[in-house]
């Protein structure tokens, strides 16, 4: 069973590393075209980009289609941004101060928007690594590394503790939840959830399935090794 699929159209330095370090490890590895995303990790999702095509893409707003795709489509998605801001600045010849401040605005926009995890790396090599990191992180079980696996929880609300257990559900995005839809209840209703900025369709039919299921509701963890 494959391991990793890399979108057929995938080219360039970080997608051979990838590939190199990926082999390495063993990994089994597909091409084939991917309608959402880079890289796929079984119900992963991880969106690679430069300094340059990040910023690029997101003046042209090409990466929020492609962030609302992945939230859409994928249980858990993620935005990997690799390189040099002062290789940026030095190749564009524009203000350092303002080019990073406009990027690390944006990378806060992301992850508050889309409760989406961000990585930003400095060179193409250690991009390379974290995708094979994180596959293997994602399909090794807890215990097999002593990590105990926590939910997030604990909070002042309980209301919120509840959320945050689905799958898919972030601490903003629960906090969103409950300001759009004001209560639980409300959240029973996929209507109420369409409301909610930033919610997937895959996410609001997995919160509605979990509040209104009479038989338990199973997380499905997809090992592929």
């Amino acid at each position: 069973m494959v391991d990793l699929i890399i979108d057929s159209n995938e080219r360039g330095k970080l997608c051979e590393s990838i590939i190199r370090k990926a082999e390495k490890v063993g990994l089994r590895i597909e091409r084939k075209p991917l309608i959402v995303g880079d890289y796929l990790l079984g119900a992963a999702c991880v969106e690679a980009k430069s300094v340059s095509d990040f910023l690029q893409s997101c003046d042209s707003g090409h990466l929020w289609k492609q962030l609302d795709n992945m939230d859409a489509n994928y249980e858990r998605f993620f935005l990997l941004v690799h390189g040099s801001i002062s290789q940026y600045v030095k190749m564009t010849k524009t203000s350092y101060s303002k080019t990073q401040n406009k990027f690390l605005g944006l990378l806060a926009r992301i992850m508050a928007d889309f409760d989406c995890q961000v990585i930003f790396t400095p060179n193409v090599s250690e991009a390379a690594l974290f995708v094979v990191k994180l596959h293997n992180k994602l399909h090794k079980p807890a215990s097999a590394h002593g990590a105990q696996a926590i939910r997030r929880v604990s909070t002042n609300d309980v209301r919120k503790d509840v959320l945050l257990t689905i799958p898919g559900v972030g601490s903003i995005m629960a906090d969103r939840l409950l300001k759009t839809c004001g209560c639980i209840e409300e959240m029973m209703y996929e209507d109420s959830l369409k409301k909610v900025k930033g919610l997937g369709t895959k996410t609001a039919r997995k919160i509605a399935e979990v509040l209104t299921s009479e038989q338990p509701v199973h997380v499905e963890r997809t090992v592929f090794r």
